[in-house]
């Protein structure tokens, strides 16, 4: 018997619950507060797991302009002698599905596009209502009240708001454990591949970088956690079915650098937070 669902939230996993339970033959509605009119992101890196459910949901990679990982290597920050290497040519082979990069606004579109695209019968697949935020939410009646002060029902109510979730907080109340600090920031920018390819030594850097993730790091730094991580996004896939894809290694359109560092002292003293 088909479920009534409520998803709080249109992020990664709110529109993959809502699909995947859509799939399942349950009636889903998403709630979401942004209108999504400027989505902003970096790049990210997919391990198999992953990419082999977002195949099971009929989930494009080519819409998606996913980047196969063949290898991950470790480079000498300052020299970019070559340290360590991982083969990964063969992850699809040996994991079942590959490992692949792209940027988050083109995986989170394709999920979108998932949820929203019409059956043959011309309906949604999923009810996605932007512009609507929860404000609060009773776990013991099922139900969600919106900024607009309307309240609707479901049998199952999914918390997929983030951080600052109202959900979370409807089921756990004051036990809601405080989020706790990693110790380190991350600073994330992307650079277009054509720029960096204008200067003829980065264009040089660039065409020997392996076709995955390169760890660039000083090893004979004490602080292990100080490392930047590069990769490559937004390239071509080529599907050949809905359930298998072959995925062409090229050079993406958009490089992704994080730089990881741990956190100054002053900063935990003055209770400083980078995001």
């Amino acid at each position: 018997m088909p479920l009534n669902v409520i998803v709080v939230g249109a992020g990664i996993a709110g529109l993959c619950a809502a699909v995947a339970l859509h799939q399942a033959g349950h009636n889903v509605i998403v709630f979401e507060k942004s209108k999504f009119a400027a989505e902003i992101g970096a790049a990210l890196v997919l391990s198999p797991n992953g990419s082999r459910v977002l195949r099971q949901l009929g989930f494009s990679f080519e819409r998606a302009r996913g980047c196969r990982i063949t290898a991950w290597d470790t480079l000498d920050g300052a020299t970019l002698t070559k340290l360590k290497s991982l083969d990964l040519a063969n992850a699809e082979e040996h994991f079942g599905a590959p490992l692949v990069t792209m940027h988050r606004v083109d995986l989170h579109k394709e999920l979108l596009r998932l949820a929203s695209e019409p059956t043959s019968s011309g309906k949604r697949r999923v009810d996605l209502r932007l512009n609507s935020r929860v404000v609060r939410a009773d776990a013991e009646k099922g139900t969600v009240e919106l900024a607009d002060g309307s309240v609707h029902t479901a049998d199952l109510v999914v918390a997929a708001d983030g951080l600052h979730s109202v959900v979370k907080e409807a089921v756990l109340g004051s036990q809601i454990p405080t989020p706790r600090d990693s110790g380190c920031s991350a600073f994330r920018f992307l650079i277009p591949t054509k720029q960096l390819t204008r200067d003829p030594e980065l264009a040089m850097t660039v065409r020997d970088k392996c076709r995955g993730p390169t760890i660039l790091a000083d090893l004979t730094d004490g602080v292990v956690d100080r490392h930047i991580v590069w990769y490559d996004c937004q390239g071509l896939v080529v599907s050949c079915s809905p359930w298998r894809s072959t995925l062409i290694a090229r050079r993406g359109d958009v490089q992704n650098f994080v730089g990881i560092l741990p956190n100054r002292p002053e900063d935990k003293k003055e209770g400083k937070s980078t995001h």
